[in-house]
């Protein structure tokens, strides 16, 4: 009986391809139900309707130029004038002209620090990432406040993106550690430990931002120490930095979860501390898987910047409401209506931008 071996591989060939009409493929995706493609058509009349007012309004009736309510009258179309004339207030609000270069440095800094995160190699470690947020923020700071050689600009003076920018990476760089403390605080086999970390994570959560920025800025300091004097600016990233520890807190938690207790025992078998274990084992695998819920974080802290305008703090929304309330832009309500718009275009392309970064980052996992 005789066998016969091929002596090459065979060649790989690609699967049977069923090819669909694109007229097919359009109906079931557009039409798959009577019920589904009436719904389909209804939204896109709606979306046709209404997108052609607003382009009408947003550009084609739109006033460019101007300096004042006067060259923007009447409500048919917006007022990007508005926009345009007051672009100091809102990228870094009263921070004086003769200054501004440090405020474009920080804003040339973070693009390239932002650069470089999201075109770096999936596989290189997240450590570098980490402590660049951890150290811009301060560097940030220390150059827009001013001292020594530099003249001194208190932080009332700041204002505009740059403020959003320099309070998020605040919040950011402060709320991570917190909250891998209460996290850990939470795994403590001392009950008083787990039990303070559990009442300031679940307290905090139950509570509304909002409320917690007003007892910042009215309750804070009458239980300050004598002589401690905090700035709204510095109240508010407090609440915001202990407000956001509690969310990173549930997400460090589930990160730890992940990590299965035999790691854990078999670093300890080999000898290595409670400690070493944990630093070297547990926590480079849960912080890598809890990255994407990071970016949320992020997202969430910069939506949550347009409350410091209730409080005081001139952000990039308090710095449109404030410019459309100025003697030169009072008047017309598609003054405030544009400048509202413009927020959030900005608003959705920066929260958009993240959520594709942690989307990649999912898939990269």
């Amino acid at each position: 009986m005789s066998h016969v071996v091929q002596a090459s591989a065979i060649e790989a060939r690609l699967p049977p391809v069923v090819r669909v009409a694109a007229s097919t493929r359009w109906r079931k995706a557009w039409w798959p139900t009577p019920t589904l493609g009436a719904l389909s058509l209804l939204l896109a009349i709606a979306l046709v309707v209404f997108g052609w007012r607003f382009f009408s309004w947003a550009v084609l009736h739109a006033h460019w130029r101007g300096s004042s309510s006067a060259d923007c009258a009447g409500d048919g179309g917006a007022c990007w004038a508005f926009i345009v004339a007051r672009w100091k207030p809102w990228l870094v609000g009263d921070y004086p002209s003769d200054q501004l270069w440090r405020a474009w440095a920080c804003f040339i800094v973070f693009a390239l620090f932002w650069t470089w995160v999201v075109r770096r190699v999936h596989t290189a470690s997240l450590r570098s990432v980490l402590i660049g947020f951890l150290i811009l923020p301060v560097a940030f700071f220390a150059l827009l406040a001013g001292g020594g050689p530099l003249p001194v600009v208190p932080a009332s003076r700041w204002g505009g993106l740059m403020l959003t920018l320099v309070v998020t990476l605040a919040t950011f760089a402060s709320a991570l550690p917190i909250g891998l403390g209460l996290a850990l605080g939470r795994r403590s086999r001392l009950p008083v430990v787990r039990g303070l970390s559990a009442a300031f994570v679940e307290g905090m959560r139950s509570v509304p931002l909002l409320a917690v920025l007003f007892i910042a800025a009215t309750l804070l300091p009458l239980v300050l120490p004598s002589g401690w004097n905090v700035g709204l600016f510095g109240r508010a990233v407090i609440a915001f930095a202990l407000f956001n520890a509690a969310l990173a807190a549930e997400v460090f938690r589930g990160g730890l979860q992940t990590v299965g207790r035999g790691q854990l025992e078999a670093a300890t078998t080999v000898g290595l501390s409670d400690f070493a274990a944990l630093r070297l084992v547990v926590l480079p695998q849960a912080v890598t898987a809890v990255v994407p819920a990071f970016v949320n974080i992020m997202i969430a802290v910069i939506k949550e910047t347009t409350l410091l305008s209730v409080i005081g703090v001139n952000d990039l929304l308090g710095a449109v409401e404030t410019g459309a309330k100025s003697p030169d832009w009072v008047g017309e309500a598609n003054i405030l209506t544009s400048g509202h718009v413009f927020l959030a275009v900005a608003y959705l392309s920066i929260s958009l931008s993240l959520s594709r970064y942690s989307r990649r980052l999912e898939r990269q996992r």
